[in-house]
């Protein structure tokens, strides 16, 4: 199907209405999903779409009507990258006419194979991908957000487990890759009114709401570098962000 889309007056879908599960087993990755459309007074004949995606590599999927809700006969993702997780994007679409009227959508919905809720937006997804040599790596994916992703060694043993509960990696390795998430959003934003949704609205949330950081720096730099006010504010967000996980204190008891 062609990507284009009459965007006008399209309803933003819940993320609660919406549950996919990402599996993998000896052939590969493969996702089932359900979606809740009940009440949203879309017309029974307008299409659903899934798209999954990662490193700007896409992959559709129609899953019938609104009036019948199913499921292809093979939801593998074959064409994308080696990866533990994925983006899905939902769309509602209306092809009566000449141009599919997109009634609905939900963008970049988070799902991983260890079977965490999607119905929550991770700040930094965490994916266990072929390093080589390294630990770590912060990337941001390729597609339409470019949401930060933290990418981990799949080759060292347990390296997922470490990733969630071991102290000496969450307080050496997340204040590193949270610093550098911050430095991005500075030096690619041009104010902090960004769409709600997006990952950078969803990390400033994050400064104001659960680390109480009220103050914003002027999002303006020369020369690709950061001004002294806007390093300040780095630092305090890092510095609030270690505080809230008393990542000195139970480091240090090590």
């Amino acid at each position: 199907m062609i990507r284009r889309f009459n965007y006008t007056n399209r309803l933003k879908i819940d993320r609660n209405r919406i549950d996919i599960s990402l599996f993998k087993d000896r052939d590969g990755k493969y996702f089932r999903a359900k979606i809740n459309l009940e009440g949203l007074e879309m017309p029974p004949q307008a299409k659903i779409y899934i798209e999954a995606n990662y490193k700007g590599v896409y992959q559709r999927f129609a899953f019938g009507t609104i009036a019948h809700f199913k499921e292809p006969e093979s939801t593998r993702l074959n064409e994308l990258p080696e990866t533990e997780l994925a983006y899905f994007d939902i769309a509602i679409v209306d092809e009566a006419g000449k141009v599919g009227l997109l009634l609905g959508s939900a963008k970049g919905i988070v799902v991983s194979t260890d079977g965490s809720p999607n119905d929550r937006i991770s700040l930094l997804p965490v994916n266990p991908v072929d390093l080589k040599n390294q630990f770590w790596k912060l990337t941001f994916d390729s597609g339409d957000e470019g949401r930060p992703v933290l990418e981990i060694n799949k080759n060292i043993p347990d390296i997922l487990e470490m990733a969630r509960n071991d102290v000496k990696f969450i307080s050496l390795v997340y204040p590193a890759a949270f610093r550098s998430v911050l430095i991005k959003l500075l030096l690619e934003q041009d104010d902090f009114d960004a769409e709600e949704g997006t990952w950078i609205a969803d990390w400033l949330k994050f400064t104001i709401a659960v680390l109480g950081i009220k103050n914003q720096p002027d999002t303006k730099s020369d020369n690709d570098e950061l001004t002294p006010e806007q390093e300040v504010w780095v630092d305090d967000c890092v510095n609030e962000y270690c505080k809230k996980l008393q990542l000195f204190e139970k480091f240090t008891a090590q």
